[in-house]
């Protein structure tokens, strides 16, 4: 993938990895030949080969394993995990799961280089800078959506249970490893809302006010990834294909580049939303992602530089048509089908959720002050933010 080029994080691709390959990996990664010691992060969601993996790394080196780590993952936890003994004396962290554990392990990697309590790097006015680059980080994603191997920011929940996004060049993980075989064992849903994420990963770096020629170039390439792959992939799954490893190698390469995409512009409106979704409701990320996406595409195509690009996009897969409004508005259908396919909830009341207007107002006030809202373009006013959410009720 040339776009990795534009990443400090050296990716890999690969079908299957072995225990002996991984763990000469890590040596490399952490500089270290003998004597490696290394702090896996992951959690605990049932994943035979990511289980296998590790059984084998143990074979191949001194292994600590760190899995205190729930979706939208907590400060306490991860600080939990980095004031344990047994981390002191690790060279290397290895995450290796969905977003939430490669985010604990960023923050891991980072206090452990920076020192201090993750909530002092946290908020609009922190009371600590991360100066230092974190200790050896390598990222291997079990999930095709999130992107954060590729990427400098981590999200976290303090104890109120506000979520936070902390970025920092010095929080890039050293390695990525994309490896197919980690992806055998997911779940429909779970196929369904990480690649929507991934998709809004690059569709919101598109739509951003950071947005340069570049980015878009790769947020382009990203988006005809997913959206060529995405459903045939949740098909597979379903039906048990031969095909489905490949594909998966596909979504995670596409998920990657969003990330590289989204890693240089922000995201914008629709995970600012997303997090109070998950703070107030806790809607999985992914979910939380794809419920506003066909309105946030709806509001972004009132830019004409949006628009053009939108169309670019969509005569990837519409090159008979020439005129762009139809070619965004068949890009809308696709996007639209695919979100029926994977059977995505598009209205509170499909989520098992029942707010009036006043909450609405009271809730989802406080995005106002995210800046991943201000990414956005045209620019979303509290009126017609409110005014978005009103008609999903």
């Amino acid at each position: 993938m040339t776009a990795a080029l534009l990443s400090t994080t050296q990716l890999y691709s690969m079908m299957t990895l072995k225990g002996a390959e991984l763990a000469q990996m890590l040596r490399y990664a952490a500089r270290t030949q003998e004597g490696l010691r290394v702090a896996v992060v992951t959690d605990n969601a049932p994943i035979p080969a990511k289980a296998a993996l590790l059984e084998a790394l143990q074979a191949h080196c001194q292994v600590e394993i760190f899995d205190q780590v729930q979706p939208n993952p907590r400060t306490e936890d991860i600080q939990a995990m980095v004031q344990d003994s047994r981390y002191d004396t690790c060279h290397i962290v290895l995450g290796i799961g969905g977003g939430s554990v490669m985010d604990s392990a960023k923050a891991m990697a980072m206090l452990k280089a920076n020192g201090g309590m993750l909530e002092e790097y946290l908020g609009l006015t922190p009371t600590r800078a991360i100066e230092k680059r974190s200790i050896p980080l390598v990222l291997v994603p079990t999930t095709a959506g999130t992107g954060s191997e590729m990427t400098k920011v981590g999200v976290y929940t303090d104890k109120t249970g506000r979520k936070h996004t902390l970025g920092s060049p010095l929080m890039s993980a050293y390695a990525a490893f994309l490896v197919a075989s980690l992806l055998d064992s997911m779940p429909l849903g779970l196929c369904a809302s990480t690649g929507l994420d991934a998709l809004d990963h690059a569709l919101e770096s598109l739509w951003n006010k950071n947005s340069t020629p570049l980015t878009r170039e790769v947020s382009r390439s990203a988006a005809i990834q997913v959206l060529s792959t995405l459903s045939r992939l949740y098909d597979a799954i379903e039906s048990g294909s031969r095909e489905r490893r490949a594909l998966q190698m596909t979504m995670l390469e596409a998920s990657a580049e969003a990330g590289i995409a989204f890693n240089m512009t922000g995201t914008a409106a629709g995970h600012a939303i997303s997090f109070i979704l998950s703070e107030q409701w806790h809607i999985p990320h992914g979910l939380a992602c794809a419920f506003t996406l066909l309105d946030i595409f709806d509001w972004a195509m009132q830019e004409p530089e949006n628009r053009e690009e939108i169309a670019l996009l969509s005569s990837h897969f519409h090159s008979e048509q020439t005129q762009a409004d139809a070619l965004v508005q068949l890009l809308r259908k696709d996007i639209e089908q695919l979100m029926q396919h994977l059977h995505i909830p598009r209205t509170f009341s499909e989520l098992s959720l029942h707010p009036d207007r006043t909450m609405i107002e009271q809730c989802f006030k406080r995005s106002l002050d995210d800046p991943k809202l201000h990414n956005q373009t045209p620019p979303l006013s509290e009126a017609s933010l409110y005014a978005l959410l009103e008609k999903k009720l």
